[in-house]
């Protein structure tokens, strides 16, 4: 049974991400089996999330009941999970909104974005101290123009209401953010796509065994 299980699983991987890609170049042929596939994989998809929002919920209770340390920190997410839940089901049954609903907007704009622009707001400063010590420690030229660029961003960027940006540098911001940080971005989803290709064919061919065995 030990054996049985995982080549079962690798067969079943197989097959069906053959049909997904036969599906994708002969759409006539198995167009229809590879709308199935995938409809079954969004359904398995948003159960697996499930099972892990009640995982997270079911490991915070726990330090809230046991008094654990850091037990405040979960108890609002406890909270603001249940509290999220109950405003989106509410706007589902009552006002017929879901969550584009009202309710839901608001809590999205007053409370998500908020925290959300926050936490970015936090990580530009890490980058631009992460910047620095890299430079204190790899005193190279990749170093001093990975500081000068993030600092330059930032600077040109952020809103000094006492001071406004000289129209000369706008040239220089748009040529950063909107030449060389997009092109390094690409970059990364090039790698990110022929990355996944990779592993997409190795589970193809029964190598890479992700889903165990």
């Amino acid at each position: 049974m030990k054996k049985l299980l995982p080549a079962a699983n690798a067969i079943i991987a197989v097959i069906a991400g053959g049909l997904v890609l036969l599906g994708t170049f002969f759409p006539t042929l198995f167009g229809d089996l590879r709308q199935y596939l995938l409809q079954w994989a969004i359904i398995l998809a948003a159960l697996a999330l499930w099972l892990g929002v009640l995982n997270l919920l079911s490991v915070h209770w726990k330090k809230v009941r046991q008094k654990e340390t850091g037990a405040g920190y979960s108890a609002v997410l406890v909270f603001f999970l249940l509290g999220t839940i109950a405003v989106v089901v509410l706007d589902i049954f009552l006002w017929s909104g879901g969550p584009v609903g009202t309710w839901s907007q608001w809590v999205f704009n007053n409370l998500q974005k908020p925290v959300e622009i926050s936490l970015l707001a936090l990580l530009a400063v890490v980058l631009a101290y992460a910047a620095a010590r890299l430079l204190s420690r790899r005193n190279n030229t990749f170093s001093i123009v990975f500081l000068a660029s993030a600092v330059t961003v930032m600077l040109l960027m952020a809103p000094v209401y006492f001071l406004k940006t000289p129209s000369i540098l706008d040239p220089l911001r748009q040529a950063i953010s909107g030449v060389l940080a997009v092109a390094g971005a690409r970059g990364l989803l090039l790698g990110v796509a022929l990355g996944t290709v990779a592993a997409a064919l190795r589970v193809l061919m029964g190598t890479e065994r992700p889903y165990g065995g």
